[in-house]
């Protein structure tokens, strides 16, 4: 089983929404009270998306196995994994609360569609 595009999503993802979140700054002040954006603290991004993601994409991963061994449609197995990595965000950042988490939620929301879709599916 290729696990590679679990990873790419997981990673670039992560990678992906300090950048998204700063652009939607821009766009919509979705906190206007914000002293910093993500990407001026890119690297505690990083390591908080790192920890804070990490069940669900142990729940992914379980989901990716099993889509994988039941020959589910590509597509249809894309629309639910990255379904799945947006309803963690929003499980997460609901959890967790506080002034910035409508701008994480949009933001890694954003990055995960957007990466989910970029990179290809293979199960085999």
């Amino acid at each position: 089983m290729n696990w590679s595009y679990l990873f790419k999503h997981w990673f670039f993802t992560l990678l992906l929404g300090p950048v998204v979140s700063q652009i939607v700054m821009y766009v919509i002040d979705v906190s206007p009270g914000k002293i910093v954006g993500l990407l001026e603290v890119y690297p505690l991004s990083l390591l908080f998306g790192l920890f804070f993601s990490t069940p669900t994409y142990i729940l992914y991963g379980l989901v990716y196995y099993f889509l994988a061994r039941n020959n589910i449609n590509l597509n249809l197995s894309k629309v639910i994994l990255i379904s799945l990595a947006v309803v963690g965000v929003i499980t997460t950042t609901s959890i967790i609360k506080g002034s910035m988490m409508l701008d994480i939620t949009i933001s890694y929301s954003i990055a995960s569609v957007i990466t989910g879709l970029f990179f290809k599916l293979k199960f085999n």
